[in-house]
């Protein structure tokens, strides 16, 4: 007598025909929970933020302190990592991706209603351009020569390269006086003049009265130019001639500057308690060193070093030399666990000082010979993605880590910087061939589960990704539908379809938790236990070896709700009854032919929030044959059902759909069958 039985239910494998399923693996698994094995719903998403956005959102980060929490949304591709040092009390964070590489912190990000960030600074310090004047006055001592540079330290200790030197000679207990020091970099200025198609068509140069502390791909503002007020808009500059005080900036425009205007950049610097911190050279057994003498306020006029070598020899060595501001076009930047930031431009990759992301020397910089199109990490290696062969860099020391740059012998190409995702294991992205994972042991690790062209049917050049408990979770584009998916190579189940459209997705490092970007709003994933997604899987097609009618079915199900899980459902329900009273009551039901957001809602839709349904007890068995659906049934319990007869076939498949949970479900062609499956 004829029966089977499944259980231990997991996804889909599509490269495999229906029938060479193992039985626990599905033709169709949508809104599935499989990771214990059992057919679970999965709860619904809760909304945590709507942020000030015009646009979809298509990076976020969240920020707390203080038991207080804030989102930061762009509509730009932003990457953002935490500041590396012990007792980031202010929550400082560095993001690029957005204009030039920015630094900021809570405070200063969630100021005012939003949108946030709504403050930010420029990322590193822009060094001192002039050397100091040194005039030497009086003493009697023995003659000593000096040289003396100076640097530019912001409020939050993050400190320049030092200015040009200059050097006198004059006795050792004399007056030693600097002075025409740079002032700080300003943030702001006046117009002095524009002309279109120069250097060519398409862009204008642009005559400011300084260009001191701007750079090449950095954001510049413009207002109140008269004339050419296309002018008046924000760009990213194109080129800079320092010697004229003339920048150029992409714009293509038939009207000419008359007068007038003003220009602010966009990333401010950090020159609000700004000092100046001045070094000495002091030789010694071992050689000449520059050593801290003492600090003045950036905006003072002079400097006044009576201190004596004795002194000067117990102070610092200058730390700074070769520290420079971080590339204004850098991408991708990510903080390695050895407190090392780490970003890119073009086929380069850049590394910071160790836990000062503000200071990225030259000297650093690791080139490889293919352009880069997204960086990861495990621990403390770096895996570069590339437009062919993927790239690992390890090492603990920034200066060392060159050494430690290996290809791997295989063309992998990135085709989305927003698919990659980081993993206890590895870096995993999506490449023409599958999902790679570059780690330990690098490989398409999807290969099980999709050929090539299956692979290729879910877009992965639309790929959104993040990972959480070591599981791959992907938005993704196919013929204008937004869906997702799941993989996972730990558990039975290995590939599962949500039926939700995100345009961003982000795990957040401190919790663990998983939050997607719908319609401008954002949602924690699975965040409201209340509610829960309604399911569909489909078996595989069961093949016997002569026809025979099934007669008899059995699905173990829980219907059963605990107290926690109705008191979630109700409070669920409850809140979206009382969403949707409060739009009525305000007339915000944007359900008028003639309304502004015309074209948002489905025809006769409106801005209602769906209420879940207060009890989640909904199962629905199907069985086909042959293709064709020959039995629905909505199942309420656990008992045992008689499936119809008057048919033999030697296939045949089954579908649940619903929102509980399923352990197992048998079929046989009597009811005694039952109890020998």
């Amino acid at each position: 007598m004829s029966a089977f039985r499944i259980s231990g239910f997991s996804g889909l494998v599509p490269r495999l025909a229906k029938q060479l399923l193992a039985p626990h693996q599905a033709q169709v698994a949508t809104n599935c929970d499989l990771t214990s094995g059992d057919l679970r719903p999965r709860n619904g998403p809760k909304a945590v933020f709507a942020p000030v956005i015009n646009n979809d959102i298509v990076s976020m980060f969240r920020m707390e302190k203080d038991g207080n929490e804030k989102w930061l949304a762009w509509d730009r591709d932003v990457d953002v990592a935490r500041s590396p040092v012990a007792g980031n009390t202010s929550r400082r964070f560095y993001y690029t991706g957005d204009g030039e590489p920015r630094v900021s912190d809570y405070d200063t990000a969630t100021q005012g209603p939003g949108p946030y960030p709504s403050g930010y600074f420029v990322l590193g310090v822009t060094p001192p351009l002039a050397a100091p004047s040194i005039s030497v006055s009086g003493g009697a001592g023995a003659a000593v020569t000096r040289a003396y540079v100076y640097t530019f330290v912001t409020q939050w200790g993050e400190e320049s390269k030092p200015s040009p030197a200059a050097t006198a000679t004059g006795k050792t207990d004399g007056g030693w006086v600097l002075s025409s020091l740079d002032t700080p970099p300003p943030n702001s200025g006046t117009v002095t003049g524009a002309a279109r198609n120069t250097p060519s068509a398409g862009y204008v140069e642009v005559m400011l009265d300084s260009v001191f502390g701007l750079r090449t791909h950095e954001e510049i503002s413009f207002a109140s130019a008269s004339g050419m007020t296309d002018l008046n808009a924000t760009f990213a500059i194109y080129s800079i001639d320092a010697g004229t005080n003339r920048i150029v900036v992409p714009l293509s425009t038939s009207q000419s500057y008359v007068a007038g205007g003003t220009w602010s950049r966009k990333a401010p610097h950090n020159t609000s308690g700004m000092i100046r911190r001045i070094y000495r050279t002091l030789s010694t057994a071992e050689g000449t060193e520059y050593h801290y003498v003492g600090a003045i306020p950036a905006t003072a006029a002079s400097f006044d070093d009576k201190a004596g070598d004795e002194v000067v020899a117990l102070g610092e060595i200058l730390p700074s030399t070769g520290w420079e501001m971080p590339p204004a076009d850098l991408k991708g930047i990510l903080m390695l666990s050895n407190g090392i930031a780490a970003g890119f431009t073009g086929n380069e990759v850049h590394f910071s000082e160790p836990f000062k992301p503000y200071a990225w020397p030259t000297a650093y910089r690791q080139t490889y010979d293919q352009d880069i199109v997204a960086i990861g990490f495990t621990g403390t290696t770096l895996v570069g993605m590339t437009q062919g062969n993927p790239f690992t860099i390890t090492g603990v020391e920034p200066v060392t880590m060159g050494g430690g740059m290996e290809k791997l012998g295989v063309a992998w190409p990135c085709m989305a910087k927003r698919g990659v995702a980081n993993f206890a294991f590895g870096v995993g992205y999506p490449a023409p061939q599958g999902m790679v994972i570059i780690g330990a042991t690098s490989d398409v690790v999807t290969k099980d589960l999709f050929t090539q062209k299956e692979w290729s049917e879910l877009n992965p050049r639309t790929f959104v990704a993040a990972s959480a408990d070591n599981r791959y979770y992907c938005g993704y584009k196919v013929d204008e539908s937004s869906l997702m998916f799941v993989i996972d190579k730990t558990e039975n189940a290995s590939f599962i379809k949500i039926n939700q459209g995100i345009s961003c997705i982000w795990a957040d490092p401190a919790t663990g938790r998983l939050y997607v970007a719908v319609d401008k709003k954002i949602y924690e994933w699975e965040g409201d236990s209340g509610s829960k997604l309604a399911y569909e899987w489909k078996s595989k097609k069961f093949i016997s070896t002569s026809p025979l009618n099934y007669g008899a079915a059995k699905v173990d199900a829980d219907f059963e709700m605990s107290e926690a899980e109705l008191a979630a459902a109700q409070a669920a329900h409850d809140s979206a009854i009382a969403t949707n009273r409060g739009v009525i009551a305000h007339h915000n039901m944007d359900d008028g032919l003639a309304d502004p957001d015309l074209g948002k809602y489905e025809l006769g839709g409106d801005a209602m929030n769906e209420i879940p349904p207060a009890v989640t007890d909904s199962l629905q068995f199907q069985l086909s044959t042959d293709g064709a659906l020959k039995f629905t049934k909505q199942i309420k319990n656990r008992r045992s059902f008689r499936l119809p007869g008057g048919y033999k076939a030697d296939n045949v498949e089954i579908v649940l759909s619903g929102n509980v949970k399923v352990t197992g479900v048998v079929l046989a062609e009597t009811m005694n069958g039952l109890k020998q499956a």
